[in-house]
């Protein structure tokens, strides 16, 4: 029988040194934002409130210098209507999936193609700042209230144009 794993806990300034992995060889750690760092991230992403942010994840070496990232975000989130401003509640459950490759090479060496991975830095992964990015990836890019207009209309047909008068100055002058 395995033994189960204790959960360790993060926060958004977490920093994972891959370099001292626990005896299993794979961290398992829950993630809860504080009221004042969803806050923050509201702002930061011009959310009008992020309600709740939480993420369960799995960090593991996959090979030699490189570590995958694996788990569950989840989030309440509320944002502008991309029409009318109304609040728009949005319910958030994204898989997280991200790989951490080790930085090798000397000074004059140019390591170009990390295949679609990110580099540690200094032998850590930020997991914070990778939940907080996942989390911009994961909502709705121009959430729409279920009163918006179909198509919107901005500014009113019968104002002129404010060079109209312009085209009349240049008919007269010929």
């Amino acid at each position: 029988a395995l033994k189960a794993e204790a959960m360790k806990t993060f926060t958004l300034d977490s920093l994972i040194d891959v370099q001292t992995p626990p005896p299993t060889g794979a961290l398992h750690g829950h993630l809860q934002a504080s009221t004042a760092e969803c806050a923050d991230l509201a702002e930061r992403f011009g959310f009008l409130e992020l309600r709740l942010l939480r993420a369960d994840v799995r960090i593991f070496e996959v090979a030699k210098g490189s570590w995958d990232v694996r788990g569950k975000l989840v989030a309440e989130v509320v944002q502008s209507c991309s029409m009318t401003g109304e609040p728009v509640a949005e319910s958030v459950d994204f898989d997280l999936e991200e790989r951490y490759v080790q930085a090798v090479g000397s000074d004059d060496e140019i390591v170009v193609d990390l295949d679609e991975a990110e580099p540690l830095d200094g032998g850590r992964i930020d997991l914070g700042e990778m939940v907080a990015q996942s989390l911009a990836i994961a909502v709705t890019p121009w959430p729409r209230s279920e009163d918006a207009p179909a198509s919107f209309q901005a500014g009113e047909d019968d104002r002129p144009h404010p060079f109209a008068g312009l085209a009349s100055l240049k008919s007269s002058d010929t």
